[in-house]
């Protein structure tokens, strides 16, 4: 209540030093003529913006307001930083709240990485050796205290989301109420001196520009993270495939020694069986010459029986087709003088039929000329009679507007006499009244 009245009074007293503020008018921040507020005076990218809004000079009635909602601001910072418990003194109590679980997590998980680091150093001993089980043991370990180091990061993280620093974090809350009580103070002192605000606009932009420096650290360090954990699964996906990939080629060589060794035994008993039946294909192929040689004499003398029959069926050939090109002299020049007949008989129905067909051309023409006539005389005429019927139905239209024309004069005309009888029936009854009040 007391610093209502004191907020109420001071208020008051600036009221009175100013003339213009003797009525209550609403406090509201924002410029009455067209000065940018402080929510478009935000810069966005650069400092232009900030130092054209901080540039501005208010008005003393804006400036009146603005230090009266700044000031209420200020007081209500100061009220709420005199009444936050004190930090120091209560920082055991807070400490309690962490408990002893973090602690224990925090153990384990250093216990966790110091058997990492051996069982990395007993796998690089162990990877010359020939004694691949302990190997195998080793590296199915390291696996396993990776996977509970994983787990153990995930539980701390949680336990530290659940349980922050709430000394830290008060302490921070009234280093930041103390500065901006200061800033606001100042932005007091430099519109009562000048009428402007840069100083807010200015720290309103540097902490912009700090939130966006924060905000793209943290985007950098979620992708590095992601880009870790890719990096982190195709590493164990490429192991798994290298140790896959050994395991075949040592399978391999093993299965490729085994067909080398058939391969040698199997080729000193081959050699022995190729060498004799070669022989004996040899053998084989010069008897097989042999009965070829025989068999192509056989058909050499059948060749030249059948060359000497082909010698007297060729000589018989040749006489036959002398006999026939005569006869085809014969019937050449009988058809060529038949041609000459029948060509002079067809040439004359040709030129018979091309004049007959002249004739009928001429008699097309006509009467295509006839028809197209005729049809533009229907032409003309049925564009005449729809001509006419539109010309009719416009004497219509125009009949019925002047009906309506007539009706609507009529009407206009009635209630005009109808007004003049009533007004003269008017004048004629006050013409009475004042007879009878003369009387």
């Amino acid at each position: 209540t007391c610093t209502t009245s004191c907020r109420a009074g001071r208020r008051r007293r600036r009221t009175s030093e100013q003339p213009g503020l003797q009525a209550r008018m609403p406090v509201t921040f924002p410029s009455l003529t067209g000065a940018p507020s402080l929510a478009a005076a935000t810069p966005e990218d650069n400092g232009g913006g900030a130092e054209e809004v901080g540039d501005v000079v208010l008005s003393a009635i804006e400036t009146q307001r603005a230090i009266a909602i700044l000031d209420e601001t200020i007081e209500k910072l100061s009220f709420l930083g005199s009444i936050t418990p004190d930090v120091l003194q209560h920082r055991d109590e807070l400490s309690k709240f962490v408990g002893d679980e973090i602690s224990h997590i925090i153990y384990e998980q250093r216990q966790l990485e110091a058997r990492y680091e051996e069982l990395i150093a007993q796998r690089g001993a162990l990877k010359g050796l020939a004694n691949k089980s302990k190997y195998k043991e080793v590296q199915c370990e390291i696996q396993d205290v990776s996977r509970a180091l994983r787990e153990s990061t995930k539980n701390l993280c949680r336990n530290l989301k659940d349980n922050p620093n709430i000394s830290d974090n008060l302490v921070k809350i009234q280093q930041e109420r103390t500065e901006l009580i200061e800033i606001l103070a100042q932005t007091v002192r430099e519109m009562q001196e000048s009428g402007t605000f840069k100083t807010l606009v200015m720290k309103v932009h540097g902490d912009k520009m700090a939130q966006d420096r924060l905000h793209e650290i943290i985007q950098r360090e979620k992708d590095m993270a992601g880009a870790v954990k890719q990096l982190d699964g195709d590493l164990n996906s490429e192991k798994r495939d290298h140790a896959n990939r050994v395991a075949d080629q040592k399978a391999e060589i093993a299965r490729l020694k085994e067909q080398l060794q058939s391969i040698k035994s199997k080729t000193t008993v081959d050699a022995k069986y190729f060498r004799k039946e070669a022989h004996a294909m040899t053998s084989s192929i010069l008897r097989t010459y042999r009965q070829a040689e025989r068999a192509q004499e056989t058909t050499i003398k059948e060749s030249e029986r059948k060359l000497d029959m082909e010698n007297v069926v060729h000589k018989e050939t040749v006489d036959f087709l002398k006999r026939k090109q005569e006869s085809l002299g014969t019937e050449l020049a009988e058809w060529t003088e038949k041609y000459a007949q029948d060509y002079g008989r067809l040439e004359e129905e040709y030129t018979a039929l091309k004049e007959k067909q002249l004739k009928n051309r001429e008699r097309l023409d006509h009467l295509q000329a006839r028809k197209a006539a005729e049809e533009e005389e229907a032409r003309k005429a049925a564009e005449e009679a729809v001509r006419e019927a539109e010309l009719e139905k416009i004497r219509q239209a125009e009949l019925v507007t002047q009906n309506n024309a007539a009706g609507k004069i009529q009407r206009v005309a009635k209630k005009y006499l109808k007004k003049c009888a009533e007004k003269a029936a008017a004048g004629a009854k006050g013409k009475k009244k004042k007879g009878k009040k003369k009387k």
